[in-house]
């Protein structure tokens, strides 16, 4: 039987899209377990890394469904490779924040590509993790910290620590997507 020159294409098409997106999602995993630190240091359990960079990068290039993929793939071989204190519920919130920010910004950069939509993608992205993991935070920090709190202490809580670790991290991996956009647009790798 004959294939259809057009429909192998498109199966190399997400062939090469699927492996692009796990080596991303590796070297994700990678820089997470050895790039992680504190933001804030009153709270240095609060932790960051660059692990979320292949990740926006990829969201921008594939799409955000693959971002949301990729950082699913990343929490997952973090969760297993013993990485972080947080266990599975710092994994699981860690993808929700990625997943969330990946996925926004994915969807601003899917007809377009370029600076103008990288940078809503990226602000509009980082707003809306901060908004969602307020809300899930709220469900999550009696649960991380095993503590019973009082609704308004949690609140003053959240918006003390959680509400601007949330924006700068943000604003970092804005930041520094922004750099690894311009860098590789200049190369034209993107």
């Amino acid at each position: 039987m004959n294939a259809d020159p057009g429909q192998l294409f498109m199966q190399q098409s997400k062939l090469r899209a699927v492996l692009f997106a796990g080596i991303l999602a590796a070297l994700g995993f990678v820089l997470m377990r050895f790039t992680e630190f504190p933001l804030i240091p009153s709270a240095p359990y609060l932790k960051t890394d660059l692990g979320d960079l292949p990740i926006l990068l990829g969201s921008i290039l594939l799409g955000p469904w693959y971002g949301v993929g990729m950082a699913f793939t990343k929490d997952l071989l973090y969760l297993l490779s013993g990485g972080g204190g947080g266990g599975i519920l710092g994994a699981f919130i860690n993808f929700i924040a990625v997943g969330t920010l990946a996925f926004v910004l994915g969807l601003f950069t899917q007809k377009t590509k370029n600076y103008i939509s990288v940078t809503i993608g990226l602000i509009t992205g980082t707003i809306t993790m901060t908004v969602l993991m307020f809300f899930v935070n709220m469900w999550a920090v009696p649960l991380f910290l095993r503590i019973k709190m009082p609704l308004h202490e949690l609140i003053k809580y959240l918006i003390i620590l959680n509400l601007p670790f949330n924006l700068l991290k943000g604003a970092l991996d804005t930041i520094f997507t922004l750099l690894l956009y311009a860098a590789l647009k200049k190369r034209r790798r993107v």
